[in-house]
């Protein structure tokens, strides 16, 4: 069962939250909570990992070489938070939407990094969870400030750090 745990966590090993529903029993030590399908107004339905505890917002989808054209992560933080996201030890391309309750505060495209240190992509202003997805993904389906996110399935509650 541990190998099993263990296999699962280097699959997932997928940018990582800098610094810093009903609810799910914690993932293994290691793994990511079932995943969520998050719509965002205008844009198809992504089928989300969920990232709620600490060790998973520092992991998020570093390592990973592909992601599904509807697949990504949401980080869910325990209260609002302005520090911004980095590419540190990720290796693809990825659109992220800073989210404040059910609004988008932000979004950006975030690229690679291989220096030293990474390059912050900070949101417009506090939010309470982020969504990565496949680089282009936002400014494809016209996604930007104010548009309205939903989440089907149980997401948890975030732990705090």
């Amino acid at each position: 069962m541990r190998l099993r745990y263990a296999v699962a966590a280097l699959v997932l090993l997928t940018a990582c939250a800098r610094g810093d529903g009903t609810a799910l029993p914690a993932a293994p030590k290691g793994g990511f909570d079932p995943a969520v399908t998050v719509t965002f107004a205008g844009a198809p339905p992504l089928r989300v990992e969920v990232a709620r505890r600490a060790d998973q917002r520092a992991r998020g989808l570093m390592q990973r070489t592909s992601l599904p054209a509807d697949g990504g992560m949401v980080f869910l933080f325990p209260g609002r938070v302005t520090v911004g996201f980095w590419m540190k030890g990720t290796l693809i391309p990825l659109s992220i939407a800073y989210v404040d309750g059910d609004r988008v505060v932000s979004t950006a495209e975030m690229v690679p990094c291989t220096a030293d240190p990474c390059r912050d992509y900070p949101p417009a202003g506090p939010y309470t969870a982020a969504v990565e997805a496949p680089a282009g993904f936002f400014p494809s389906h016209g996604v930007t400030a104010g548009t309205r996110m939903t989440v089907t399935g149980a997401t948890g509650s975030p732990e705090p750090d």
